[in-house]
């Protein structure tokens, strides 16, 4: 059995010190980062440690600022590129060789930009049903017309009971998550996610990338409006049946087969080159 690390770092990102908590999974073959979503943590994909598809694979899952088990700082408020920045300063303290990265929701924004920045480390990118353009902002959206006050005492318990509402398993361990979610946080990180699903020309620069690049999403959502532009590119487009958009969630062995493919795909490249 290979050992899985749960540990903590203490990070310098440029804004004073910050511990990351963060699951490590000893493996031979190509490292695999994964980053989650909006109000969700590294225990979003806990379900991948025991995938027959990933055996083998180092796995790697950083709780980001205010979520899961790592604290949101109190005297700064981070936005997305700060959370890329936290990203960045976990990798080079744990300092993989080339990783294929794994962005799910707004992880998958994260991601991009990281890729854009450092695609030196990197052997590929799959994109699970991330930010690209302004259709993606599905609770984000609800946040950023209102006052912090507003959105504590209204928006998030809103949005609670929304996904308190939807069927499956994605959905129901998702509020689990959330539950245990800064609420700072999720606040602070909706602002420029919004921003740069509307503004960002992200379908753009995800294609741009000089990377190998995945997408995949849940069957349930087969209605995005840019995966045929997706298909007529370069990118390898995946379907996942009887899933949502917590994918890893509604079928997780599916999911692990996909990571290992995207995985698979990159590791004879030069790390940064397509």
């Amino acid at each position: 059995m290979r050992m899985t690390n749960d540990s903590t770092l203490t990070l310098n990102p440029g804004f004073g010190p910050l511990p990351i908590a963060y699951f490590d999974r000893d493996g031979s073959r190509t490292p695999v980062l994964f980053v989650h979503g909006l109000g969700n943590a590294a225990s979003n994909f806990e379900d991948t440690l025991a995938a027959r598809p990933l055996a083998g694979h180092r796995l790697i899952a950083l709780d980001l600022p205010g979520c899961g088990a790592s604290p949101y700082p109190r005297t700064t408020r981070l936005d997305i590129d700060g959370v890329v920045k936290v990203v960045a300063a976990f990798v080079e303290a744990i300092d993989p060789p080339p990783f294929l990265i794994v962005g799910a929701s707004l992880g998958g924004l994260v991601s991009l930009l990281y890729a854009e920045r450092h695609p030196d480390r990197l052997v590929g990118f799959l994109n699970v049903e991330g930010n690209l353009a302004p259709e993606d902002c599905m609770f984000s959206r609800l946040v950023v017309s209102q006052p912090y006050e507003e959105f504590a005492r209204t928006v998030l318990p809103e949005i609670k009971r929304s996904v308190a509402a939807k069927a499956g398993r994605g959905f129901a361990k998702h509020l689990e998550v959330l539950e245990r979610a800064d609420l700072r946080a999720y606040y602070d990180y909706s602002f420029q996610t919004v921003e740069y699903s509307d503004n960002g020309g992200l379908l753009d620069r995800f294609l741009s990338l000089s990377i190998p690049v995945h997408f995949v999403y849940g069957s349930v959502n087969r209605g995005l409006t840019y995966l045929p532009r997706l298909r007529a590119s370069r990118c390898t487009v995946t379907e996942i049946g009887d899933a949502d958009h917590f994918l890893f969630y509604d079928a997780p062995e599916a999911f692990a087969e996909c990571v290992r493919r995207s995985a698979g795909a990159g590791a004879g490249l030069e790390p940064g080159r397509s």
